[in-house]
């Protein structure tokens, strides 16, 4: 067999091979896919695509092989997967509008230190997941519906909804859910400002802990640990 015989013959070998992890790629796709529906996780549908980037891989080598044979046909055309390249535009979502309660708008923007708890895709906090965390942080519910802390009596920070009515009055029912919370600390209800804004701190960490949330700033950047000096430093007597 010469040489050119042998490179067509290992040049069709490995198309069936390629066809063979093609086909088992895409049944082993949908299954994933499947599952991934069930268990709201993308950690089977991005692994397909790791596959998917492999079989690409594979392809741009065959088809340098047929090129050396001087052949006139290409494996360039083959469509791994028809939806990933055809180059759709993208689709985002609108940014959901956040609710500011009362009790923290009536706040003058100097006298007050807020910050919000969500999750960076707007994902909403169930009733149940709330109560859960309420138990595991230490926070109570007041007159007035809001989540608060206290220490020795006092209250150290408040808790608002970010969905109207602001409140948690409802919290324990089926259908009840947030975009996520406003911690914040009335800078003229407490007597010592600097502790309060540490047991926010700790209570917030407890809560990103919990929940599984981000923290951002009142402009609804990310807090930095840059942002949290100049507080401390703001609130040193």
């Amino acid at each position: 067999m010469d040489a050119s015989a042998l490179r067509w013959t290992l040049a069709i070998i490995g198309i069936v091979i390629l066809v063979g992890i093609y086909l088992y790629g895409l049944h082993q796709s949908r299954l994933r896919k499947r599952a991934a529906m069930e268990t709201f996780t993308r950690e089977e549908i991005d692994s397909a695509f790791i596959e998917d980037q492999q079989l690409r891989e594979e392809l741009d080598n065959l088809n340098q092989i047929m090129h050396e044979t001087d052949t006139l046909e290409s494996l360039e055309d083959i469509s791994i997967n028809p939806a990933l390249e055809a180059n759709l535009p993208s689709v985002s979502l609108p940014t959901p509008d956040l609710f500011i309660a009362d009790v923290v708008a009536s706040i003058e923007d100097e006298r007050v230190i807020s910050y919000l708890l969500k999750h960076p895709d707007h994902r909403l906090i169930t009733g149940e997941e709330i109560v859960s965390a309420i138990n595991h942080v230490g926070l109570s519910i007041n007159d007035e519906n809001y989540l608060e802390f206290r220490q020795q009596g006092e209250v150290q920070f408040t808790i608002a909804s970010l969905s109207e009515p602001g409140d948690f009055a409802e919290v324990e029912q089926l259908d009840f859910n947030t975009l996520g919370f406003i911690c914040f600390i009335d800078l003229d209800a407490t007597s010592d400002a600097g502790r309060s804004y540490e047991n926010m701190l700790k209570k917030i960490d407890e809560l990103v802990r919990v929940l599984n949330v981000k923290v951002y700033q009142s402009s609804q950047d990310l807090l930095t640990i840059s942002e949290i000096t100049q507080v401390r430093k703001r609130l040193k007597p």
